[in-house]
């Protein structure tokens, strides 16, 4: 599938190479974490287990990530599909010498396998995909495409809906959904999402627009947030292991972290910047990043049993890759797009040669380019192009500053909203329900 991924130009064989790759992924990330889960933790804490466990997944996605656009910049853009090539050819010839060869269980065949609710769910969550991947891009509704694929996502919305509650044995049991700790779980991810999507689509536009950070640079910013991955999950290790505290002040760290993320962005961003101002922004970002992950993976397993629990990281990866990450992201870029594009035309409405810093911009960088060797027109062209980035530039900030500080502001409700819910239990314990209260007026 990668060789495929490396020499194909064919969209139909490249989004289906994509489909297996991604499946293969999944398979063999649970393979592997089940396989090493008791020797992390033989008395089975799973908090202590996704300690390790999403921290080693979140650090290699950061890493891989820095060490594909290194790659690409010293060679081309295939030559981290070729060592990974060469390493899954290591890697399935130590699997035949090092495994034994021995079954422990009696083979079973592929039998009770709801495969038309695995293909009904793939089909609608690649709708989905293509409707908020390509939706900003072919302008919403109004694209036949856009408009067709939302029809085909409700269609295969109900029919999936259908077969699992028809099915014997369906593909994600309905019980699942009813599980409070899990929907409480996927609650948190969904409030989590729009912290760790917001900064992302701002950041693209602002390290590289404003601060001019070529794609090495920007990649190599990321390492901050590995750093705070790895403290992140130390720290959700030691939580987990010796003290285990509650899960809302564990919570209330996590947003905690995020918000002065945002805070810190909001306070620091600017024209005159440069990338040291990010460094803690993105360290905070990966710190409440794994603690976010770690206590909704920790919490799911108070009432998740062993025979759903692997629907129920089902549920939660769909929760967070399809439903969070996409969509979330896809709905903030808009949203970016059109606050810039508002912030642009008011600059512009507002910016004339009557304005003296206009004026002096203006003039500035046309005798630069006079004494440049331009002619009078060029030199003209030039500087009102040079004016035009400095509008779109600081269109970019203030749009960049007035997301950050709406996701501070929402940071900042979550944390008392959580430290209310949890010092206010004890009172709230004794105010009767209204149950109780019907049967004594009654």
């Amino acid at each position: 599938m990668m060789a495929i991924a490396m020499y194909s130009d064919s969209i139909i064989l490249l989004a289906t190479a994509s489909f297996i790759l991604g499946a293969a992924k999944m398979v063999g990330t649970f393979e592997t974490l089940v396989s090493i889960q008791l020797i992390i933790t033989p008395k089975k804490d799973y908090g202590v287990f996704f300690s390790v466990a999403l921290g080693l997944v979140l650090l290699s996605g950061q890493v891989s990530g820095i060490w594909a656009v290194q790659l690409n910049y010293d060679y081309d853009w295939r030559a981290i599909y070729r060592i990974l090539l060469a390493a899954h050819a290591v890697m399935i010839l130590l699997a035949q010498l090092v495994l034994h060869d021995v079954r422990v269980a009696k083979k079973l065949p592929l039998y009770g396998i709801d495969w038309l609710g695995a293909l009904l769910w793939s089909l609608l969550f690649t709708c989905i995909t293509y409707i908020f991947s390509y939706g900003q891009i072919m302008d919403w509704f109004w694209a036949k495409q856009i408009r067709v694929a939302v029809f085909l996502s409700l269609l295969f919305a109900v029919i999936t809906l259908f077969w699992m509650f028809r099915a014997g044995r369906p593909y994600i049991h309905p019980e699942v959904f009813k599980i409070k700790s899990v929907n409480t779980a996927i609650f948190m991810i969904l409030l989590m999402q729009p912290f760790l999507s917001a900064s992302v689509s701002v950041m693209g536009p602002f390290t590289m627009g404003v601060l001019q950070l070529d794609d090495l640079n920007n990649a190599a910013l990321n390492w901050y947030i590995a750093l705070g991955i790895l403290t992140g999950s130390l720290f959700s290790y030691g939580w987990f292991r010796w003290y285990n505290g509650p899960f809302k002040l564990f919570f209330v760290i996590a947003f905690s972290s995020l918000s002065l993320h945002y805070i810190l962005l909001y306070f620091s961003i600017g024209s005159l910047a440069d990338s040291s101002v990010i460094a803690l922004p993105y360290f905070l970002r990966g710190f409440g990043n794994i603690l976010l992950f770690t206590g909704t993976g920790k919490y799911i397993t108070r009432d998740a049993g062993p025979a759903i629990f692997t629907q129920v990281l089902c549920y939660l990866a769909m929760a967070r890759n399809a439903v969070g990450s996409l969509i979330v992201a896809s709905l903030l870029g808009y949203g970016q797009y059109t606050s810039t594009m508002d912030f642009h035309t008011k600059l512009a409405g507002n910016t004339g040669t009557y304005s003296p810093e206009v004026a002096a911009f203006y003039s500035a960088a046309y005798n630069k380019a006079i004494l440049g060797g331009s002619n009078t027109t060029d030199s003209a062209i030039l500087a009102a192009k040079g004016l035009y980035g400095k509008v779109n530039q600081q269109a970019v900030l203030l749009a960049g500053r007035e997301i950050f500080g709406t996701m501070a502001i929402v940071g900042l409700s979550i944390i008392l909203l959580l430290l209310f819910w949890h010092f206010s239990a004890d009172i709230t314990r004794k105010i009767p329900s209204w149950k109780d209260i019907r049967s004594v007026t009654r």
